[in-house]
């Protein structure tokens, strides 16, 4: 189960107000136009055989506000992930799509009426890549976030993450209303916004053990480059970007031989500028928040199973030996193999 916030902020620079078409009426420019889906509760399930896991999860068919009002969003969300050698790798990919205009009374002083908010039109998809390398062996990533390990004593480390994101925004109809735009801004008509960026992110992490209870936390900050491609009424174009990273990731619970039950959080922003980050007259931002419990237990696999996991496991470890060389190291971690 997870409660999983996509917040989209759009934003076209000053002037600040302008004079209305009828030339009667002084409109406010809102700082920002925020998007939100009406529903991100999701439910998923997961399975991990060995070093290999993937999940998937949609939304459930509870919405935080009234649908006759706010209307319906739809999520998807799939993550693979896998442990090669001394590098911890992860894909996602998630879509949204159905979200709701919550600064609309600013900008609009006729609404005061209950109406769809919806933007139906708005479509967000979102592919991530990571790769992360810890430099002390001794904290097990597979056991404070993924649970395929047990995390048998504290410990501390710094890491390094590679991080490759691409984000497309698309929609029928401009992301900024026509009472919230700025009439002298070249992209106030834009509809399609595609970013790709690769960040290297730095910093530190730990986790905290007694007696089957952990608490374990990463933080991290970076920087990277990004490549914007747009559409607007009459044009499209590219630009590229220098943007910063920010890494975030927490988890706790209780992981033990057989049960485990774990609550985890993890924030990213995506942040991209028009013309460029020093020169900005458009903006817009993501924030994706996921909170997740995460339930299981551990079956005996019975010794037939078991020898299929360890001959795949060993299949797979020869194969990256003979790949990229061998490495031992001594741990304070436990395998799971159940």
């Amino acid at each position: 189960m997870s409660n999983s916030k996509l917040q989209l902020v759009f934003n076209n620079y000053p002037p600040n107000n302008w004079w209305d078409d009828d030339a009667l009426v002084r409109r406010e420019r809102p700082k920002d136009v925020v998007y939100i889906p009406n529903n991100s509760y999701l439910i998923g399930v997961g399975v991990s055989f060995g070093n290999l896991g993937i999940r998937a999860s949609i939304q459930t068919p509870i919405s935080e506000y009234n649908e006759d009002i706010y209307g319906k969003s739809s999520v998807f969300r799939l993550r693979v992930d896998g442990f090669v050698k001394k590098w911890y790798l992860d894909a996602e990919y998630y879509r949204y799509s159905g979200f709701t205009d919550t600064n609309v009374a600013i900008y609009d002083s006729t609404w005061n009426r209950p109406e769809k908010l919806i933007r139906e039109d708005i479509i967000t998809r979102s592919t991530n890549l990571h790769a992360v390398k810890f430099t002390n062996k001794k904290f097990s990533y597979k056991a404070v976030f993924k649970q395929k390990e047990i995390q048998l004593k504290s410990a501390f480390t710094t890491y390094y993450k590679l991080r490759y994101r691409s984000e497309n925004y698309n929609a029928a109809e401009p992301f900024i209303p026509p009472l919230a735009r700025n009439p002298d801004s070249k992209y106030g008509t834009m509809t399609r916004l595609r970013m790709n960026d690769f960040t290297v992110i730095g910093g530190g992490a730990g986790v905290l053990v007694w007696n089957g209870f952990y608490l374990g936390a990463m933080i991290g900050i970076g920087i990277g480059g990004q490549h914007q491609s747009f559409t607007l009424d009459s044009e499209s174009g590219i630009h590229y970007s220098m943007i910063p990273a920010l890494d975030i990731k927490a988890s706790g619970g209780y992981n033990a031989e057989r049960m485990f039950i774990t609550f985890q959080l993890n924030s990213e922003m995506t942040y991209s500028a028009l013309p460029s980050t020093f020169n900005q007259e458009f903006l817009a931002i993501s924030y994706f928040t996921n909170f997740e419990v995460n339930c299981g237990y551990r079956f005996d696999m019975g010794p037939h199973i078991s020898r299929s996991v360890q001959w795949a496991n060993h299949i797979i470890h020869t194969t990256v030996d003979a790949v990229m060389g061998k490495g031992h190291v001594k741990t304070n971690k436990k395998a799971s193999d159940n």
